[in-house]
């Protein structure tokens, strides 16, 4: 979906053979429509994370658990699209989305199912509010299949600023040992 000074992207990838997301209200209302320039990283990704459960919730869906690994590579990969100015799933110099959740050691050896996706978007001021996002992300066919995939379970939010745009990064997965 693009609008102007908002663009997104979602990755739905292959499937092979920590702390619980549900939040209340809170995040959600308290942060969602916070500019860009006055919002915090920590408080971004809650309400991300916030957001996107209520979705899941709104369509029958179970909540999705924040994982500190999805939110390891999330953070970097919002981190690096900030630092180069770059909006992909893959910067200058950046290993693919698989490479980056065996780095943060999310996808290992030993596993008998996997699955991920991930979901970016970039906004200037309002229109990088993380309910802006969400709701764009809604209204995507690609983005909407990564938040109310049944497949996954885990969940990581990255947040990253340069000046008044900021960039999104949701990582969801699933791992089965």
């Amino acid at each position: 979906m693009a609008l102007p000074a908002f663009l997104a992207a979602a990755a739905a990838l292959g499937v092979l053979p920590g702390m619980n997301a549900q939040a209340s209200a809170n995040p959600c209302k308290r942060y969602g429509d916070v500019r860009v320039q006055n919002i915090s990283a920590k408080h971004a990704r809650s309400a991300v994370i916030c957001l996107i459960n209520r979705e899941r919730n709104d369509h029958g869906k179970h909540d999705l658990d924040r994982n500190t690994r999805l939110n390891e590579a999330a953070r970097n990969h919002s981190g690096r699209m900030a630092d180069k100015r770059c909006f992909s799933h893959r910067c200058r110099g950046e290993r693919v989305l698989l490479g980056r959740l065996q780095n943060v050691g999310y996808i290992t050896g030993g596993l008998t199912r996997w699955a991920y996706g991930e979901n970016i978007a970039y906004g200037d001021d309002t229109l990088g509010t993380p309910r802006r996002v969400v709701n764009a992300w809604m209204h995507s066919s690609g983005h909407r299949a990564n938040v109310l995939s049944g497949t996954f379970r885990d969940v990581g939010v990255g947040f990253a600023r340069r000046g008044d745009r900021g960039y999104y990064t949701a990582d969801f997965g699933l791992r089965v040992g």
